[in-house]
């Protein structure tokens, strides 16, 4: 790999980790989501940093093309994400199925508590001194 190939790819990695590292900061992202970025980040850095080791995963996998050793795991990674989110969006479409039935239930209580009252106070004589 060129040197100037070899530098890119290691400041991008280095700047995605340190863009995961800020959000964590700023509380933009939570730590359970950024493990992941954080460990792609360093493996890029680690892959681009020693080439050689990526040739010979690739190699021990019985990829004879290197460089399709880092599409798979793209792909793999892309994946994994997508599938991720998907639970989660599951899980926040049941939870606010859940916070819409009990806000309408509550509702209707307040509804039928502020009607209540009025027709105490309609029962009451006026003038009950």
């Amino acid at each position: 790999m060129p040197l100037k190939a070899k530098l890119i790819i290691i400041s991008l990695s280095l700047s995605l980790f340190i863009f995961v590292l800020n959000l964590i900061r700023k509380r933009q992202l939570k730590i359970e989501y950024s493990i992941l970025w954080l460990l792609v980040s360093s493996l890029i850095l680690l892959a681009s940093i020693w080439q050689n080791l990526a040739d010979q995963v690739a190699l021990l996998l019985g990829i004879d093309y290197p460089p399709a050793l880092f599409l798979s795991i793209a792909i793999f990674f892309s994946l994994g994400i997508l599938m991720h989110f998907s639970i989660e969006l599951s899980k926040l479409k049941e939870q606010n199925k859940s916070l819409t039935q009990e806000l309408a239930i509550y509702k209707n209580i307040i509804n039928q508590l502020q009607k209540t009252p009025k027709s105490l106070d309609e029962s009451r004589p006026i003038n009950e001194g």
